[in-house]
């Protein structure tokens, strides 16, 4: 596997996940001190309790998603983070405490527990694991919904489950060795914010599908995974790959775009440009191993070994930014005969007599393998020595020198756009 575990987001997650929980503690401690589990708590106590334990999951689950971005820096998105996970967090927190609760007591009762009458610690000891782990796969689903990512809430709900067990399995047993009281709660209560933030950080490095290394810039040696549908990179904070200090990158500068196991970038940047593989590109399939240079940053691009990329799979050419497929049988490329030319140097001859059809279809004379491309695009057609491009009614449209035609006249040089596919007309 060609995944490396991200351990500075490991670290991060873990030590935020006791922060909280250390914080979290407090308001526990007031709404606990003095009040055992044989005795009967007023209705005020009770719903002490269970604001104090939303606040716990709040601060927990606030803090583990403030450092989602790998950065112990006081940023917008670092307290939009926090107080998303915060509040999310809570309000999961008030129903899921309500569960743990029930089951708490059932198997206090189930070990002899009752008012006035300690019964067996053995149940108390599996009544803690049990409503912990409630509450830890409620605290992660909170963690993963905070993060707007549909898959991040069942990533998010296993790491939980596992920190919320190992947090409820070592309560007691600290109690027990500190005596009770104040260190137990405190060690306890940050023990389980440091394990739930380690192991939703571990669910998710160990699911990862895609992500980038950052090669060569200013933040040499980062690690940024690839979530959602659509990540963005470029210079602006509110960026899933936030590329800052660089002054060639723009504040939104590219984005890559998810589609099954596939994955693209996407060039937003007019000037300065995108480049995958040492080739500037407009979009491009993206596989394992493709270097992507945005700026004076240089980042490799990661694939988890077992996603195949139907890019790869259709013959993708290295460099190139649209997995246009080699020439019809029959046709060569050759000086002098009227071509086209995608981004990363491959030729396409014209037909010097007829109508040359681009589009996705196997039944054009151009293959384009692009989802931005209809399966019958465009043509072009020679006529006395001069070739016109026509729009076939595609539905992401036909451009010629950045200009969106029906039908167009080509002079040599002209930059033809496919949909998200470009190419050079040469005669």
């Amino acid at each position: 596997m060609n995944s490396s575990i991200n351990r500075r987001e490991l670290f991060n997650k873990a030590i935020a996940g006791l922060l909280g929980g250390a914080l979290g503690w407090l308001p526990v401690e007031i709404a606990s001190h003095g009040h055992n589990l044989t005795e009967r708590i007023s209705s005020f106590d009770a719903a002490m309790s269970y604001a104090s334990m939303a606040i716990l999951s709040g601060l927990i689950g606030g803090f583990i998603l403030a450092v989602g971005a790998q950065q112990i820096e006081w940023t917008t998105t670092t307290r939009n983070n926090l107080i998303r996970g915060f509040i999310v967090c809570l309000l999961l927190a008030l129903p899921a405490d309500y569960v743990s609760n029930y089951v708490f007591s059932v198997m206090l009762s189930a070990g002899g527990w009752s008012l006035g009458h300690a019964g067996s610690s053995f149940f108390l000891f599996l009544g803690r694991v049990f409503s912990w782990v409630i509450m830890g796969a409620s605290l992660g689903a909170g963690v993963g919904l905070a993060t707007l990512s549909i898959p991040n809430i069942a990533k998010g709900a296993l790491g939980g489950f596992i920190g919320g067990f190992a947090g409820g399995f070592l309560f007691d047993p600290i109690n027990q060795i500190t005596g009770g009281g104040f260190w137990s709660r405190l060690i306890g209560l940050s023990l389980i914010g440091f394990f739930i933030g380690l192991f939703i950080g571990l669910v998710q490095e160990l699911t990862k599908m895609a992500w980038l290394t950052v090669e060569q810039g200013r933040l040499r040696g980062r690690q940024f995974r690839i979530e959602g549908a659509r990540a963005t990179l470029g210079r602006a904070e509110e960026n899933p790959i936030g590329l800052f200090g660089d002054p060639g990158v723009q504040q939104r500068h590219a984005v890559i775009e998810r589609h099954g196991s596939d994955f693209a970038i996407k060039s937003l940047a007019v000037q300065e440009g995108t480049f995958v593989n040492g080739h500037r590109v407009e979009s491009a399939d993206l596989r394992d191993g493709d270097r992507i240079k945005v700026g004076g940053y240089e980042l490799m691009f990661h694939l988890r070994q077992g996603a195949a990329s139907s890019a790869t799979a259709a013959g993708r050419v290295s460099g190139a930014t649209l997995g246009a497929a080699a020439p019809a049988p029959g046709q060569s490329a050759h000086r002098g005969v009227p071509a086209l030319e995608d981004s990363s140097g491959q030729v396409f001859p014209l037909r010097p007599d007829g109508a040359t059809r681009l589009g996705r279809a196997l039944d054009n004379d151009i293959v384009v393998n692009h989802s931005s491309v209809s399966r019958h695009h465009a043509e072009i057609t020679a006529a006395g020595g001069h070739f016109e491009l026509k729009d076939l009614g595609s539905q992401n449209g036909t451009f010629v020198d950045n200009r969106q035609i029906t039908t167009s006249p080509l002079a040599d040089g002209a930059a033809i756009r496919i949909g998200q596919a470009p190419f050079i007309f040469r005669a």
